[in-house]
């Protein structure tokens, strides 16, 4: 026998003992409210903050909830917008005056703020060992010597870097690797920068391309220059 057959079957039977017609009125109020008592306890029981939700009203619980929520994203856009000013916004300065794709530079510039806070590097000097490997932009260059991408990596680091997806023919897998490498070239020259540089470019001793000494100063020019021109919102000559 369900609930709602028991109590259906019990308010006949209270109509239809003779009782006087005050008593008629009382069981005809008093039924009713001990039914829904029942199932409102029953409900409250099964589901606490539904029942609850219920007595305090559901379109103001859904509207708070929806306000809340609206309110995190707000803050969320609010803080992505001020990393974007602060950090990446200036790369793009620099990057719009090498190729005027704004859909690449975004990408590129976005992809040096990230993976240089990955690694724990300045983006300032991955921006200008980029634009000394790869002034174009051109993500898919391949140098005579098979380095690929606008980090210029070579093909044998390809997989060897946890923190890089296997793909570093992407914008923002090329930048990765190129990232961990130089922060591994960072550790292992004690956290000499120029010493670091050298080991990147594959200059150890100089014998195959003489003047590889020079490239930690070419890196040096391009990110003083990038900074300088980026903190006065005017692009860089290249």
């Amino acid at each position: 026998m369900t609930l709602f057959t028991y109590f259906w079957k019990l308010g006949r039977s209270v109509f239809d003992i003779e009782m006087p017609t005050a008593a008629r009125v009382r069981a005809a109020v008093t039924v009713p409210c001990v039914v829904l008592l029942i199932f409102g306890v029953t409900a409250g029981l099964r589901a606490p903050a539904t029942a609850l939700g219920i007595l305090n009203g559901p379109e103001k619980s859904k509207y708070a909830v929806l306000l809340d929520r609206s309110r995190a994203l707000d803050e969320s856009l609010k803080q992505v917008e001020a990393v974007y000013e602060s950090e990446v916004l200036p790369l793009e300065r620099v990057l719009l005056d090498y190729n005027q794709d704004q859909r690449l530079v975004r990408r590129v510039a976005a992809a040096l703020v990230g993976e240089g806070r990955r690694a724990g590097l300045s983006p300032d000097i991955l921006l200008a060992v980029l634009l000394v490997e790869n002034p174009d932009l051109a993500p898919g260059a391949t140098s005579f010597v098979g380095a690929q991408g606008l980090m210029q990596v070579m093909p044998l680091h390809r997989g060897n870097w946890r923190a890089c997806a296997q793909n570093m023919d992407s914008i923002e897998g090329n930048i990765c690797y190129g990232a961990q490498i130089f922060k591994d070239n960072l550790r292992a020259s004690g956290g000499d920068i120029e010493r670091a540089l050298l080991r990147y470019n594959g200059c150890v001793k100089g014998t195959n391309t003489p003047t590889c000494g020079q490239y930690p100063y070419h890196v040096f020019a391009r990110a003083g220059k990038a900074a300088m021109m980026s903190k006065m919102g005017l692009g860089v000559a290249p």
